[in-house]
């Protein structure tokens, strides 16, 4: 019995200790990614948490006419990309990165080409909820003005309501100031409607596509019918570029929606919104939801809910600046800034 238990301590006492068999020495951890992306056409860069090397053959990009050529300087890797990816365009780039120690990442990221020349944007029209009159029918959409000319590739429009937002990013296509881009946000998913990024403008069909303007269709989902918030952006990361808040009349106190509050922090830390903080309904552009109203954006001379009002009904008119059926009455009906 005696000898038996010696010969069990003696053993003990060779092993290893039990935190070296649960945690061997050495680094067995594999690099974390601390940061990603574009800031040129002709690169992808990844940020590491330490010193990196490339795993040579495990790098692949999207679209396959593009190369990617990894070359890493310390915990920064950087992807060369030639020709350089066209704005906006949808990428994919896969690779696989080691370090000293031979632990090895494999990642994947999905990006939209780097925009150089981004078009410079404001909103112009809404119409929050569709309108399934068949005398005034109207889907879902978003109206911008071009205030300076460029390209829209990766140009970002959001839409948040109390418990989703929707992104949506526009693909390569150069346009003009005064050009009018209708975004549709609802779409019916039928073969006309096309988007238009070339000379014609009339290419595409469906509802409230117009010849005048030029017509994107996304498949995210709708504008919220009665509360949120749409903002602009000239690329995904950038800050927020225009926006606009809008609320159920009568909805009062703090803003209990974290979604809309994050973009709302945005708006007002870029002066595009006056908010409190935290933000009130109240400081919404406040209406009584109606899918035969649009909100109006004035031109710019005011910031915020002073700079958008309540259309009359029936005077959608996406793609045009005629005020749609009050042409015919002597033009559109303004009515206060940031009144219902």
């Amino acid at each position: 019995m005696w000898k038996v238990l010696a010969l069990c301590l003696s053993l003990w006492a060779c092993s290893p200790k039990a935190s070296e068999l649960l945690l061997p020495l050495g680094d067995i951890r594999p690099p974390s990614v601390v940061d990603a992306g574009q800031t040129d056409a002709h690169s992808f860069t990844i940020l590491f948490d330490e010193d990196v090397l490339p795993v040579l053959g495990s790098f692949s990009f999207h679209p396959a006419e593009i190369s990617a050529t990894p070359s890493a300087e310390g915990p920064l890797l950087k992807v060369g990309l030639n020709p350089e990816a066209e704005p906006g365009r949808e990428c994919s780039l896969l690779g696989e990165v080691k370090d000293a120690a031979g632990n090895s990442t494999r990642f994947l990221f999905g990006f939209v080409g780097f925009n150089p020349i981004p078009a410079k944007l404001r909103l112009n029209e809404v119409q929050p909820c569709k309108n399934t009159a068949a005398s005034n029918f109207h889907r879902d959409y978003i109206e911008l003005l071009v205030e300076e000319a460029g390209n829209l590739g990766g140009i970002q429009l959001q839409w948040s309501s109390t418990v989703k937002v929707v992104s949506y990013s526009f693909p390569p296509c150069f346009v003009r100031v005064g050009e009018l881009i209708v975004l549709h946000c609802l779409p019916e998913g039928v073969p006309e409607e096309k988007d238009e990024c070339g000379d014609d403008r009339g290419l595409s069909g469906g509802v409230d596509a117009h010849p005048g303007g030029r017509d994107f269709w996304a498949s995210g989902g709708g504008i919220p019918d009665a509360t949120g918030v749409i903002v602009l952006r000239s690329r995904a990361s950038d800050p927020v570029e225009d926006g606009v808040f809008f609320a159920e009349k009568g909805k009062l106190g703090e803003v209990d929606s974290s979604k809309i509050s994050m973009l709302l922090g945005e708006m007002a830390s870029r002066g595009i919104w006056d908010c409190s903080e935290p933000p009130l309904w109240e400081e919404a552009l406040l209406w009584k939801s109606s899918s035969s109203r649009p909100l109006h954006c004035l031109r710019k001379e005011s910031k915020g809910k002073g700079s958008w009002y309540i259309g009359e009904s029936g005077s959608q008119s996406p793609g045009s600046l005629e005020p749609g059926v009050l042409a015919a009455k002597g033009g559109r009906k303004a009515g206060k800034p940031g009144s219902p």
